[in-house]
C-alpha cells in the first residue's frame, strides 16, 4: 500500500505542482510590485528559437567568449518532458574553452526578479574530485557587452553588479553577491575590497551537488536587495542578510559598502546576463598549468527569467527601457499558459 501512495504522488506531481504566478510572490511584499510581468526582459524560454528582439549574444568580457559568437552549439532551446528552457553549454572542444551567455536587450531596475535554473554536469566524479572551470551566472550591470553597440545603463562614477546567482568555483554551490563601483574618497574609480568587508552578500553558500531545479526571486526595491527561496509552494527568506540601501558619505563614499549596506548613489539600472564562462582568472591558471580543475560539461539551464516592476517603477522611463520594441507597454498578465513543472 505504501508503494501505491508513492506511485501515485509521482503521477500527480506534475499536475498539481504550478509554477508560481505574481499571486503567489511572498505575502507582505507582493504589494509593493505590480500585477504583471514585464516583457522587456521576462522571458519564459518556451519558443523555439531564442527571441533576438529580446536576447544578444554576449560576446565580449572575457577572452573565452568573443571567438564563438557565431557558435550556435552553445546557446540551445532544448525541451524534457512538459519543461521548455534555454540551455547555454560549457563545452570543450579541439583543447579550447567555447564559452556563452545572453544578454537583455532592455535593462531593468526596481523590481522583483524571478528564475528558475539548473545545472547539469555537477554530479559527476570528476567534477566532485578536482570541482569545475566553468563559472554560470545570472547577474546584472550596467555595460550589456555586446559588440557594436557597447551601451551603458548609467554614468560610470557608482553602480551595481547584480550578482544575482553566482557559482562559486571554490566550492561545489552559489553565493549571492552586490560588487557595487563607486567614486571613492580619493576620486578615484574602483571597485569595492572584499576584504575590507566592503563586499554587500545576500547569500553566501548554497550548497548544490545534482541536477535538480531551484527557483529563486531576487527582491531589488529602493530600500534594499533581498534574496527569496520558492520550495514547497511558498516563498521563503533565503539570505544569509538583508543588504539596505543608505545615505551615502560624501567625503568617504566607502564608508558605506559592507556586506549588508550600500550607497544610495549606486542603485542604477542594469542589464541581465545569463552565462557560463571560464572565470578568467582560471583561465590563466589553467594555461600556466597552476589549476587542475576539470573541464567536464556543464550545461547552465534557465527554465525562465521573470521582471515584477516595483511600483515606483511603473511611470519610470530610463535609458535602453521603453524604447526597446519589446519595451514595457506590452504586458504579460495571461499565468495561465504557464506549463507545469517537473
Amino acid at each position: 500500500m505504501k508503494n501505491l501512495y508513492k506511485a501515485v504522488a509521482l503521477v500527480l506531481l506534475p499536475i498539481v505542482t504550478q509554477a508560481q504566478t505574481v499571486s503567489q510572490l511572498p505575502s507582505g511584499t507582493k504589494e509593493n510590485y505590480v500585477n504583471y510581468r514585464d516583457a522587456s526582459i521576462s522571458d519564459e524560454f518556451n519558443s523555439k528559437k531564442l527571441d533576438n528582439k529580446k536576447w544578444a549574444r554576449r560576446n565580449t568580457g572575457n577572452e573565452t567568449t568573443t571567438p564563438y559568437i557565431n557558435d550556435k552549439s552553445l546557446v540551445q532551446m532544448e525541451k524534457e518532458g512538459r519543461v521548455q528552457y534555454v540551455s547555454i553549454k560549457a563545452e570543450r572542444k579541439d583543447d579550447e574553452y567555447r564559452t556563452a551567455g545572453i544578454v537583455s536587450a532592455a535593462t531593468g531596475y526596481y523590481g522583483f526578479y524571478v528564475t528558475r535554473f539548473r545545472y547539469r554536469g555537477v554530479d559527476t566524479p570528476e567534477v566532485k574530485k578536482k570541482r569545475t572551470v566553468w563559472h554560470p551566472s545570472i547577474w546584472g550591470a550596467r555595460l550589456d557587452n555586446v559588440e557594436g553597440k557597447n551601451r551603458t545603463s548609467c554614468p560610470p562614477d557608482f553602480w551595481l553588479e547584480l550578482d544575482f546567482m553566482e557559482w562559486k568555483n571554490g566550492s561545489n554551490g552559489w553565493g549571492s553577491h552586490t560588487n557595487a563601483r563607486m567614486l571613492d574618497s580619493k576620486g578615484k574609480r574602483r571597485n569595492i575590497i572584499p576584504a575590507k568587508h566592503e563586499k554587500a552578500e545576500m547569500k553566501d553558500h548554497a550548497d548544490i551537488t545534482d541536477d535538480r531545479w531551484q527557483t529563486i526571486g531576487l527582491e531589488y526595491s529602493p530600500e534594499h536587495l533581498k534574496l527569496w527561496l520558492w520550495e514547497d509552494g511558498q516563498w521563503k527568506e533565503y539570505g544569509d542578510r538583508v543588504v539596505n540601501f543608505v545615505e551615502d558619505n560624501n567625503k568617504v563614499p566607502e564608508s558605506k559598502y559592507t556586506q549588508s549596506s550600500i550607497g544610495k548613489k549606486s542603485r542604477t539600472p542594469v542589464f541581465w546576463i545569463l552565462g557560463n564562462i571560464v572565470a578568467r582568472y582560471i583561465y590563466r591558471q589553467i594555461q600556466e598549468g597552476k589549476n587542475q580543475r576539470t573541464s567536464e560539461d556543464m550545461s547552465f539551464d534557465i527554465d525562465f527569467f521573470r521582471y515584477y516592476r516595483h511600483i515606483e517603477a511603473v511611470d519610470m522611463d530610463w535609458a535602453w527601457e521603453n524604447d526597446q520594441p519589446t519595451g514595457s507597454k506590452q504586458i504579460l498578465k495571461d499565468e495561465s499558459k504557464l506549463i507545469p513543472t517537473k
